[in-house]
């Protein structure tokens, strides 16, 4: 097995059938090609041909990033893949980001012991992490 990196955007079929055999479930394909182009930074592995591991920092470039979509194969999972990503996305923060850039992420456990291991931090008690509830309306489902 020789698994390849790759700093190019996938497509948007590998990207969704990745997160299948991954378990971060389905979306969109087009919606999946807008938020690929869109990326900031992208990584990739490979097994030849096969997609296996992806990462991506989303954001402004300036002062907002957003690490997102940190995704293993199922069969390619414990075995260090995700780490190598994770690498990738600190070399970029590394050279690209500031002292006071906001780099953030949303972490479903157990993920979140790897991103502990690269610098991310549990917010601080005066401080909260928030999501909001997107729901669809009539105008939003034409637009699936």
């Amino acid at each position: 097995m020789s698994i390849q990196i790759v700093y190019e955007i996938p497509t948007a079929q590998d990207y969704v059938s990745l997160r299948l055999r991954s378990g971060m479930g389905n979306k969109d394909l087009k919606r999946s090609q807008i938020a690929l182009e869109n990326s900031l930074y992208t990584v990739s592995l490979y097994d030849k041909e096969k997609l296996i591991g992806f990462g991506r920092i989303v954001g402004d470039g300036g002062i907002t990033y957003v690490v997102s979509d940190i995704m293993v194969d199922s069969e390619y999972q414990r075995k260090g893949y995700a780490e190598q990503i994770m690498k990738s996305i600190d070399g970029y923060f590394e050279e690209n980001t500031y002292d006071d850039s906001y780099v953030c992420l949303i972490a479903n456990q157990p993920a979140d012991l790897l991103y502990h291991k690269h610098q991310f931090e549990y917010l601080p008690e005066n401080k909260c992490g928030m999501l909001r509830k997107q729901e669809l309306k009539n105008n939003n489902k034409e637009r699936q």
